[in-house]
């Protein structure tokens, strides 16, 4: 109890400190304010979301409409984001009488603890120490791109419905984790994909998939079967959303139409690296690139479910032909960053660590305070 209540003041600690960080960079003083947080939190694809949470999608039956960059004018539309965030702000809105901004705030508060909190309920479940637990947790909040799960975006929301799903498995609550995959297929597109590593790691806790076996007649069982209906409501939602989508647009994928709106279309994941000269692109392809040879090195570290998730986090995205985003996009990556934190956490440095790591996320963040052109990409 007493390291959650650590974690939540962390949690509300590091928002001041983004809001001090930006009355010095913007050397305004009246930023340290509730409408200055809220500014400082409502950027860039926050307005997307505002425009669905206040009016829902348009009706749109033009392909073209929905998004393009095949034309001299871009076009790009609602439909290129999932409708559970805003949906949630919607309804805070209507309950509540407020606007986007504040109900944004409530679900960034909320969220942001809640998705700190599982990673340090996960962590201390397989590292078995409550104090390295801890410290790996600060890793995660404290990391240099880390710092959207405190913006009204959809990382700690989506990184909540994915890590309590892993949470319910592992103690074998079925229940919950049929209600957890709806809002994480209809919060973030990748969410339909990451049914595979929770699968996995359902056979993995159910003693059918190992290293070193795998009882594929077992998956046939009785109880194996009940049990994996629970996995069932995730592609019905997804299905479910489709339709909508093509009773309102006529495509049954107009998310995925829109995502050429953002330059974005479907390719061999590793033609993704350094198709553009600028500096975030540059950037983004040597770090993925890192990221992806951590991931081979501790693949013998992890199982078959949490190296899978790893990869699907780095591939799917890299799928759409660029690697805008793509430090912010592998944030929900968790086990990289429980391998790595253990590492760390071995080491002299550990805590000076924690400092550096601050310092890097302000580093960060000063793209977003000043609302620099490499902010949408580099994060």
């Amino acid at each position: 109890m007493k390291n959650i209540i650590k974690l939540f003041t962390a949690s509300i600690l590091v928002k001041i400190m983004y809001l001090v960080f930006a009355a010095i960079i913007l050397k305004n003083l009246s930023v340290i304010s509730f409408s200055g947080y809220l500014d400082l939190t409502y950027r860039l694809d926050s307005g997307w979301y505002n425009k669905i949470a206040d009016n829902g999608y348009p009706k749109i039956t033009d392909r073209y409409e929905i998004g393009t960059d095949r034309t001299t004018i871009w076009k790009q539309s609602e439909w290129g984001f999932f409708p559970f965030y805003p949906l949630m702000n919607r309804t805070l809105m209507k309950l509540c009488n407020m606007d986007f901004q504040r109900s944004g705030f409530i679900i960034s508060i909320v969220f942001s603890f809640l998705s700190l909190l599982g990673f340090y309920k996960i962590c201390k479940l397989y590292i078995s120490d409550e104090k390295k637990a801890f410290y790996i947790s600060l890793i995660f909040l404290l990391f240099p791109f880390h710092f959207h799960y405190s913006m009204m975006y959809t990382e700690a929301i989506f990184f909540t419905w994915l890590i309590y799903a892993f949470l319910a498995i592992h103690h074998r609550k079925y229940w919950a984790v049929a209600i957890l995959l709806i809002p994480l297929v209809l919060t973030r597109a990748n969410g339909i994909v990451l049914l595979l590593p929770l699968y996995l790691f359902f056979l993995e806790r159910e003693g059918i998939l190992s290293k070193k076996k795998f009882e594929i007649k077992r998956i046939f069982s009785r109880d194996i079967m009940i049990k994996s209906l629970a996995f069932t409501t995730a592609p019905l939602a997804f299905l479910l959303y489709g339709l909508y989508q093509q009773h309102v647009t006529t495509h049954f994928f107009a998310y995925s139409i829109a995502q050429r709106g953002w330059g974005r279309d479907f390719m061999f994941p590793l033609m993704s690296f350094f198709r553009k000269g600028n500096f975030p692109t540059q950037f983004n392809s040597i770090y993925v690139l890192i990221v992806m040879a951590y991931a081979i090195l501790i693949w013998k570290k992890n199982a078959w479910s949490w190296n899978i998730l790893i990869w699907i986090g780095l591939l799917f995205p890299l799928c759409t032909g660029t690697v805008d985003a793509m430090p912010r996009y592998m944030s929900i990556i968790f086990p990289l960053f429980i391998c790595f934190g253990s590492w760390i956490y071995s080491k002299k440095i550990n805590y000076v660590f924690l400092v550096l790591l601050a310092i890097s996320q302000l580093s960060v963040f000063y793209l977003w305070v000043v609302s620099h052109p490499y902010s949408w990409q580099l994060i």
